[in-house]
C-alpha cells in the first residue's frame, strides 16, 4: 500500500522543490516621459468609438454606460501597455495625468473627465 503513495510523494515534492527554487518574472521598465504620452494619445485616440460603443451597451443608463467605457478603455490601455512592454500602471497614469494637463489626444471631440452620477436601475 505504501508503495502506491510513491508516485504521489515524488510529484509532490518535485513540485514543492521547484516552486521554492523558481524566480519571480522580470518587472516590465518603467516608461519615459515620450512613451507616457505615446500611450495616452493611443488610448485617448479611440474615446469617441469606445464610448459610441458603450452607449450601443447601455443607452439608457449613463452611469453604466460611463462604466463600460472605462472597461474598454482599461483593455485599451493594458493591451498597450503589453505591446509596448511597459508597466500597465505607467499606461493608467499616463491617462490621469494626460487628461490633467490637457496632452495632445488625436481624438476627434474633447475628452471627458467628468462621470455621471449613479443612480439605481428601475429593474434589475
Amino acid at each position: 500500500m505504501r508503495s502506491a503513495w510513491a508516485p504521489l510523494a515524488v510529484v509532490c515534492a518535485v513540485a514543492l522543490l521547484r516552486a521554492l527554487t523558481a524566480s519571480a518574472p522580470q518587472a516590465a521598465p518603467a516608461a519615459d516621459e515620450a512613451l507616457r504620452r505615446e500611450g495616452f494619445r493611443a488610448v485617448a485616440s479611440e474615446e469617441t468609438s469606445m464610448r459610441r460603443e458603450a452607449a450601443k451597451t447601455f443607452p439608457t443608463d449613463p452611469w453604466s454606460r460611463d462604466d463600460d467605457f472605462h472597461q474598454r478603455e482599461m483593455k485599451k490601455a493594458r493591451d498597450w501597455a503589453h505591446t509596448n512592454h511597459t508597466r500597465f500602471a505607467d499606461a493608467l497614469s499616463a491617462i490621469d495625468e494626460g487628461l490633467r494637463a490637457s496632452w495632445p489626444h488625436g481624438n476627434p471631440a474633447p475628452l471627458l473627465a467628468t462621470t455621471p452620477p449613479c443612480r439605481p436601475r428601475a429593474i434589475y
